[in-house]
């Protein structure tokens, strides 16, 4: 009997810790960018009218969508149709993906140690963090990433072909220490 009234406790708790009514959320700073093209009143908050017409656009983006892969006419999207949209978002993903590759890598479409270092997204990483990583993505062990290791890496989440290697620690070997 007492176990069954704690979740509720815990509820009624919580409601008492909450600084502000949901209706009344606050972004710090402002709005985010994406959503100052709502603020039609410009008061800094989203109210009721204002999400009632982003509500509004987002069933019309997804009624669209719908459209763009319902090849029946019958608004609605059979597996088979989900299937080809799937297929055609990974295809243009994997293609912005090779393109971009392919402007960093540069003529001999391989990332080496440094370049893979440079990149924006691992400037607040760990170097040795940063060089584990390498290592796992460079499958063949040949001191570059091609196109085709790093997507492989993406698609499986393991690495392929690593003949049952195991992988360099992150702390460098050297116990955390």
């Amino acid at each position: 009997m007492k176990f069954k009234l704690l979740p509720l406790l815990g509820f009624v708790l919580g409601l008492g810790f909450t600084s502000a009514p949901a209706r009344e959320r606050s972004f710090g700073d402002g709005l985010p960018a994406f959503l100052q093209q709502f603020d039609t009143n410009e008061d800094g908050r989203i109210g009721e009218e204002e999400r009632q017409a982003i509500r509004e656009i987002r069933q019309a983006r997804h009624a669209d969508w719908i459209a763009q892969w319902d090849t029946s006419g019958d608004g609605m999207l059979s597996r088979e149709e989900r299937e080809a949209a799937r297929e055609a978002i990974r295809a243009t993903i994997e293609s912005k993906r090779a393109a971009r590759f392919a402007e960093i890598a540069g003529d001999d479409d391989s990332l080496d140690a440094d370049e893979f270092a440079a990149l924006p997204a691992l400037d607040d990483v760990n170097p040795r963090r940063v060089a584990a990583i390498f290592a796992r993505l460079d499958s063949d062990n040949d001191g570059g990433v091609t196109l085709q290791e790093f997507t492989a890496r993406l698609r499986h989440h393991r690495k392929p072909n690593d003949g049952g290697r195991p992988l360099p620690p992150l702390d460098g070997g050297n116990g955390g220490r």
